[in-house]
């Protein structure tokens, strides 16, 4: 009995020792290969750390390295404006030079009260109109056909535009004078008038472009002072009634600017002043042939003439 006690025993704590080794190996494996730190092998979230670090401090000197080049590009944009600034500056005043020399060579330039065109002798006596139509000639121009139009002094007294003429040699070789400038001749009727006698002792024959408001500019009849005076008057019609005529023409008598053309007209024809309508061809066909229509009712011829389209 003692003996199998004795080996009963010694198998206990045999198998005592073995379950202690046991629980000793396995604790020991947990520390060198389970979740701890101890082991040799970085753990998969230390990993992913070290990576997001790597893109923060990336991303970091990215923004440091951002304004440096925004600071870069304003300064090369900066540079690049001061450049342009200084031609722009330097063109200004080659560009003022320009003008000033103009201005000059215009203060110089001799008014011009006569000039020439398809034969025929042209007297400019004023600039002053009461119409600002779209198609005139003088828009926006320096010049007609190298004339110079503009009168910088003042509009002419009959004796200079006389004297003019004197200057010019052998008149006869003109077919007519015509009235016709820059502006509207029935601002100087009375200039306008005496010069009719003049170049009818030349020998040549008179005519007046008008806008035939002449009896609203001088606020009277005009026409008795014509007669016997100018040959022939040529009004610009331009339109067949009022609403077409203001936008293209804009006559400061407004409506009446329209009606009193018209009736300047009849009071020539009744008066046996010649004249005629006028129109440029650029209003349209469809106005066209409403202008012949009018021009029919009173009885009065139309011409229908090319627009000048450049001088």
């Amino acid at each position: 009995m003692e003996e199998n006690k004795k080996v009963d025993l010694e198998k206990a704590n045999a198998n005592g020792q073995g379950q202690g080794g046991g629980r000793k190996r396995r604790k020991h494996r947990r520390g060198r290969g389970g979740n701890g730190n101890g082991g040799n092998n970085p753990p998969q979230n230390q990993q992913a750390q070290n990576a997001q670090a790597a893109q923060n401090g990336q991303q970091q000197n990215a923004k440091q390295a951002q304004p440096q080049a925004q600071k870069q590009s304003q300064k090369q944009q900066q540079n690049n404006n001061a450049a342009q600034g200084g031609k722009n500056k330097k063109q200004k005043q080659q560009q003022n030079a320009a003008n000033t020399q103009n201005s000059n060579k215009d203060e110089n330039r001799k008014d011009t009260y006569l000039y020439t065109l398809d034969g025929n002798l042209y007297v400019n006596l004023t600039n002053k109109c009461s119409n600002g139509c779209d198609f005139c000639v003088r828009n926006e121009r320096t010049s007609y056909y190298g004339n110079y139009l503009w009168l910088r002094h003042g509009d002419p007294t009959a004796e200079k535009v006389i004297a003019a003429a004197n200057g010019m040699g052998d008149l006869s070789r003109f077919k007519e004078v015509v009235f016709c400038g820059f502006g509207e001749p029935t601002y100087k009727v009375a200039e306008m008038v005496a010069l009719c006698d003049y170049f009818h002792e030349k020998g040549l024959s008179t005519r007046l472009n008008t806008n035939g408001q002449g009896n609203l500019i001088n606020k009277r009849d005009i026409v008795p002072d014509l007669k016997g005076k100018i040959d022939f008057v040529n009004i610009s019609l331009n339109a067949s009634c009022y609403e077409k005529y203001q936008p293209i023409c804009r006559s400061q008598f407004g409506e009446s600017g329209f009606a009193g053309m018209i009736e300047f007209a009849k009071l020539c024809k009744r008066s046996g002043v010649a004249c005629r309508f006028s129109i440029v061809d650029c209003i349209g066909e469809e106005e066209v042939e409403a202008c012949k229509r009018l021009a029919d009712s009173v009885k009065i011829p139309l011409y229908v003439r090319k627009y000048i389209a450049d001088s």
